[in-house]
């Protein structure tokens, strides 16, 4: 008869783990929602499940950082599948409008422009850009090959250009009416 070994967390383990990566959770999973309530749902979700299944990770496949972030990415789907059930997930979007930046701050144009994005394209622009996991690690944490991650990023990047073209534009004219041509 095979035994089964039952992993548990000590307290001081699951509490170092929390610590040290609570925000990176958050950070990935309030851009993905646009939500805090929702990310600290998710967050709070994603360590649920380190303290129940503590032996899913496998240090062998990558960082703690990157299999929390893996479950938070799983459970953010999850939600937006639940919510949006007859709108496809999908990371084709090549073209998306430019926004109306005019009369707003960078910061809120930029973050409108991530929430805008594709899910599949957001998770990996964030996890790049944001978090600055190397494209071996995102690939690992959304379950894709690295060519994928590319893909995704590239695209994701470019529908960002597209986006934020008028902010550059307009920033143009505006530089060039005080005689500073940027």
């Amino acid at each position: 008869m095979d035994r089964v070994t039952i992993c548990r967390v000590t307290r001081t383990e699951f509490q170092t783990a929390f610590d040290e990566h609570n925000d990176a959770v958050y950070r990935f999973v309030w851009p993905m929602t646009g939500s805090d309530s929702l990310a600290e749902d998710i967050a709070q979700d994603t360590f649920l499940v380190l303290l129940r299944q503590p032996d899913v990770f496998d240090p062998r496949r990558g960082t703690l950082r990157q299999f929390l972030l893996g479950i938070a990415r799983n459970l953010t789907l999850k939600r937006w599948r639940d919510e949006n059930r007859w709108q496809e997930l999908e990371d084709e979007h090549f073209s998306l409008k430019p926004f109306d930046i005019e009369h707003r701050e960078i910061a809120d144009a930029v973050r409108e422009a991530v929430q805008s994005l594709p899910p599949l394209q957001r998770e990996v622009l964030i996890l790049a850009e944001y978090e600055e996991l190397s494209l071996e690690a995102i690939a690992q944490a959304v379950e894709s090959e690295i060519g994928t991650v590319k893909a995704r990023l590239h695209r994701a990047r470019e529908n960002l250009r597209r986006m934020l073209a008028s902010f550059k534009i307009n920033n143009s004219v505006r530089s060039t009416s005080h005689g500073t041509l940027r």
